[in-house]
């Protein structure tokens, strides 16, 4: 087990039943090791990189601040992520993606230094007509659209065929610098490699290219429990760097190489924040134990939706014990399941502490039935409150 999380767990004993629950524990000190461990791999291959943080997967501020101090860009995809972002940090801290339409904004931020990845013609094409009406010219960055074997066809990018880098080349007003891929589930190094493969052979057509975005998917440290259940060996950042590396510099001089870039985002929260619950009921149907949360399993990541199961720890409080119990949510759905069979120690206001479940989880977590839970930061102080649980006014407040 993690060292921190014995000490959140030593600390959550001595709190007792006085801890709210159910919320959300971001393990700051978890979180700041793995940006130093993503630092110090792929520092050891590149003279110029960059760490970008994906905000879609977590908006505490709180993390950010820490992300931040830590040199980390802010990567985001909307223009309500971009305004999140200018309250944290300098434009030329900033790398805009995304597919939601916000040419003047995506031109002013380029302007101002930060970086934008264009994933389409039509909208490199009006911020190119928009850089005309204004007599500049702007410098900009295209998401590319890879066919890697064994993933699935995206919508996402710019098919780098001849018809299309001739259109691009066309473009007066806009000068390609950079370029960017993102490959849903491709994780495996044998996919890092091959995309670095193409991203290479894309860079070498494009004389004026400065930098390389990688994008994200990359797994990170995890719960043994949870690395069991991708029946693959789990890379670290350092096989990461490595395999990009290998793969760069039989294309690229060390003088010439590009800035890479990576947009982390679940490697480096993902195994930094927890979800606390409290158990609120233990009945017994049909000769079934039940035992009932006071949170919802929508309360967790995306991973918990892919068939995947947190690893979670039991914090008890009694002398009762269950046998083959299933551990629901607390909403009306049937299949709003934690665990579908514990055997141990569980007390009604015992304490479970699901773990691994930092990336996409108060972002996507609903408010279906019951609000979105509060967060609390761990450190070496104790425990922060850093945002506040949904509220009836939070909630309700937004009708007319």
């Amino acid at each position: 087990m993690n060292t921190i999380i014995e000490k959140i767990l030593r600390e959550l004993a001595s709190s007792g039943r006085n801890f709210q629950t159910p919320v959300y524990i971001i393990d700051q000190i978890a979180l700041e090791d793995n940006i130093d461990e993503l630092y110090a791999a792929f520092n050891s291959r590149f003279q110029r990189f960059i760490f970008a943080y994906s905000y879609k997967t977590n908006y505490a501020t709180d993390i950010l601040r820490s992300i931040h101090r830590k040199g980390g860009y802010a990567e985001v995809v909307s223009p309500m992520e971009l305004r999140h972002a200018l309250n944290q940090v300098s434009e030329e801290k900033i790398i805009y993606n995304g597919v939601i339409p916000d040419n003047v904004a995506k031109y002013e931020l380029a302007m101002a230094g930060g970086i934008v990845n264009v994933e389409n013609l039509t909208e490199l094409r009006n911020i190119n007509d928009y850089a005309r009406s204004k007599g500049r010219t702007v410098e900009i960055g295209v998401r590319v659209n890879l066919d890697l074997k064994g993933a699935a066809l995206s919508r996402f990018g710019i098919e780098m065929n001849d018809e299309n880098l001739t259109e691009i080349f066309k473009l007066r007003n806009i000068r390609v610098v950079g370029i960017h891929c993102h490959v849903t589930k491709s994780r495996d190094i044998a996919f890092w490699r091959e995309k670095a493969e193409q991203m290479a052979v894309i860079a070498k057509k494009i004389e004026a290219i400065r930098y390389i975005d990688f994008g994200g998917n990359m797994y990170g440290k995890m719960h043994p429990d949870l690395a069991a259940q991708f029946h693959c060996d789990i890379p670290t950042f350092q096989d990461y760097a490595d395999c990009i590396y290998d793969v760069l510099s039989r294309y690229f001089h060390s003088d010439e190489m590009p800035t890479v870039i990576v947009e982390a985002g679940t490697p480096i929260i993902a195994n930094a924040q927890s979800l606390l619950t409290s158990v609120a009921d233990i009945r017994t149907i049909r000769g079934k134990t039940i035992c009932v949360l006071d949170a919802k399993q929508l309360d967790v990541s995306v991973i918990g939706d892919s068939g995947k199961r947190m690893p979670y720890t039991v914090l008890n409080f009694g002398e009762k014990r269950v046998r083959d119990a299933a551990v629901y949510g607390c909403t009306c759905l049937e299949p709003d399941v934690f665990i579908e069979s514990y055997t141990g120690p569980l007390n009604i206001g015992d304490l479970i502490l699901f773990d691994n479940i930092g990336a996409y989880s108060n972002v996507l977590a609903p408010r279906f039935i019951q609000g979105v839970p509060g967060a609390v930061r761990y450190d070496y102080h104790g425990f922060t409150m850093i945002k506040r649980p949904d509220s009836y006014q939070t909630i309700f407040g937004e009708y007319i």
